[in-house]
């Protein structure tokens, strides 16, 4: 009688720790279900964001703003499954922020079919933008070329290159103000990134 006593107990034990168990794991795994769903949530929001935002009455006032709103639609077209139609409205939000003379060079719809070609390749090769920083307001370089304003500084991405471990790209940007006052890129070049730290 024992024995059996002893053996129920034991089977009971184990059924309560089974069920324990399949618990804790099923809450690892919805937790985990929810976390994906509210990042491509934001991924969402983020594209909207950008979308939405009025570039005629909230322009970015510096040159740092600037270059920070170029690097987050960049990580929206580079990291994000898009939709033709929204790929291409990001790409035309971008260009509000080109100079006319980079416009000139160019034209929106090479331009469009360009990027496309390098983010699938970017996704080929399991690519994803980690992150991204731009100098401090403080590490701007200004002048004037022409008379015209000019400013200059850096932006910093972090690429995964999926089991190849990060590689971190420097890239120059090189602003103008316009007729109306606004900064827009002019151009950017891949730097070294030995030109000191000035990022925030």
């Amino acid at each position: 009688m024992k024995n059996k006593q002893k053996t129920m107990w034991t089977i009971i034990v184990m059924v309560v720790i089974v069920i324990a168990v399949t618990l804790v794991f099923w809450q690892i795994i919805e937790k985990k279900r929810t976390q994906s769903g509210e990042l491509e949530k934001s991924k969402v929001q983020e594209v909207n964001a950008i979308l939405k935002k009025d570039f005629v009455n909230d322009y970015p006032a510096t040159p740092r703003e600037v270059v920070n709103l170029y690097s987050r639609i960049s990580s929206c077209l580079y990291n994000q499954k898009l939709s033709d139609n929204d790929f291409k409205a990001l790409v035309q939000k971008m260009r509000l922020m080109f100079d006319d003379e980079l416009l000139t060079k160019n034209p929106e719809e090479i331009q469009i079919q360009e990027l496309q070609n390098e983010v699938k390749e970017f996704r080929d090769e399991k690519k994803y933008m980690s992150s991204y920083t731009v100098d401090k307001n403080s590490a701007v370089e200004k002048g004037k070329v022409d008379g015209r304003a000019c400013a200059s500084l850096k932006a910093s991405y972090l690429i995964s290159n999926g089991k190849d471990g990060y590689t971190k790209s420097y890239e120059r940007f090189v602003l103008r103000k316009d007729n109306d006052g606004k900064w827009k890129i002019l151009g950017w070049e891949l730097v070294s990134g030995d030109a000191g730290n000035n990022e925030e």
